[in-house]
């Protein structure tokens, strides 16, 4: 079960919803951000990439962060709503696939007694950066996506909205359409409730290190404030965007090693062959259940762990803890900033695209997790790595900011 309330939000105003938000930075290019920057005065990309801005550290760079957020909200670019709601919000990708979920806050209290799990690893230099950023910045960009198992009354609320005028609906650049309805009615706000309380199986599943520095901010300032405060300043809850698993996409990840990297492929393969069986492979998609594929610019092979290496565990963990370690002689030579990454959405090209233009030395596809295995781990206690998973709908920032 989860306690999930309706939420105060940040959002742009009608007239810039289709300028204002924008996609994930594992989206754009640098090139792609600074085009939008240079286009766009009002796209959200401005407040954290102007030039100006990316040039400055520290305090001096979250103080300016914080004034040009402000300079929007001052300029109705973006303007927060007066009362808590909930939001549905829907993505159609060109396939005319549909995700949607609701948009709500939940209190860490649900997440301290176990009734929601995080089960990717974080980046303890990221989180300590991201901690630091919004602890001053005072907002996060887009809700934390948790996935839950599959809930019928929240279909049946779906279907209800759908038939309605949206608050907003727009198409992005890549085609797709977003659709956002705002949920006041009383007893659909008390069904919606109520549902996420009956519920059993919560996972967060994305923005992991956001979720962590979110969390650390609320260890904080409750220790520092035990009697000053509430319990419900919006620091106690994090925004979440909940989505049916039937209603996700887990796509591999595609991960190269830097050119710096000082291995040959030979020298990795003879790493590597103490622990897997290596099999030459011509035209390989994705990797089967339990098989990790390595591309090199001599060629394509499958890795198959010997018996010694537990079958049941996740492919992505078999990755960091049989692969990694031994091609890095078990230092810190690679950082997870290191890796050269294709999305899941790309083919296998990608890696060989990557390998041939020189931005990488060699490229591993890991297969998807699917939800079995990822209720597996949970039970396990077991944590999957970080950058394992790349997951459909991508919510865009700025959408639906959360002020802390």
């Amino acid at each position: 079960m989860a306690k999930v309330f309706p939420i105060i939000t940040t959002n742009p105003l009608r007239n810039k919803i289709c300028v204002f938000p924008t996609e994930d930075d594992c989206e754009l290019t640098p090139n792609e951000i600074n085009s939008i920057i240079r286009r766009n005065p009002y796209s959200f990309n401005n407040i954290f990439y102007k030039p100006y801005i990316k040039r400055l550290k520290g305090t001096k760079k979250y103080k300016a962060i914080r004034r040009l957020y402000h300079k929007y909200k001052k300029n109705n670019i973006i303007k927060t709503v007066e009362n808590p709601l909930f939001y549905i919000y829907n993505i159609i990708d060109n396939e005319k696939n549909e995700y949607y979920g609701i948009v709500g806050h939940i209190p860490y209290s649900e997440y301290e007694s176990g009734f929601i799990r995080k089960i990717e690893k974080s980046l303890p230099e990221a989180v300590e950066e991201k901690t630091n950023q919004i602890d001053y910045i005072g907002f996060i960009s887009k809700p934390i996506t948790v996935v839950h198992e599959e809930i019928p009354v929240i279909n049946e609320i779906f279907d209800k909205y759908k038939s309605k005028i949206p608050l907003y609906e727009f198409t992005r650049n890549n085609g797709f359409v977003h659709e956002v309805w705002q949920v006041v009615d009383p007893d659909d706000v008390a069904l919606i409730k109520n549902a996420y309380n009956q519920a059993v199986k919560f996972y967060i599943i994305d923005d992991n290190n956001n979720f962590e520095a979110l969390y650390r901010i609320y260890k904080e300032r409750s220790l520092k404030g035990q009697r000053l405060f509430s319990g419900q300043e919006a620091f106690n809850f994090f925004p979440a965007f909940l989505i049916s698993q039937n209603q996700v996409k887990i796509h591999e990840y595609k991960k190269g090693l830097p050119v710096e990297y000082p291995k040959s492929a030979e020298e990795v393969l003879n790493i590597l062959d103490d622990d897997f069986y290596i099999e030459p492979v011509e035209n390989y998609d994705l990797p089967q259940k339990g098989k990790i594929l390595l591309y090199t610019l001599t060629g394509k092979y499958e890795l198959i762990p010997k018996a010694h290496i537990d079958s049941h565990l996740p492919d992505a963990f078999i990755f960091d803890n049989y692969i990694l370690p031994g091609i890095t002689e078990n230092q810190t030579l690679l950082s997870y900033k290191d890796f050269k990454f294709c999305d899941g959405k790309r083919t296998p090209k990608c890696v060989d695209n990557q390998l041939s233009k020189g931005n990488c030395k060699m490229g591993f596809i890991i297969r998807p997790m699917d939800f079995e295995e990822i209720e597996n781990a949970v039970k396990n206690n077991i944590k999957i790595p970080y950058k394992s998973l790349y997951l459909e709908p991508r919510l865009l920032k700025g959408l639906f900011i959360y002020e802390i």
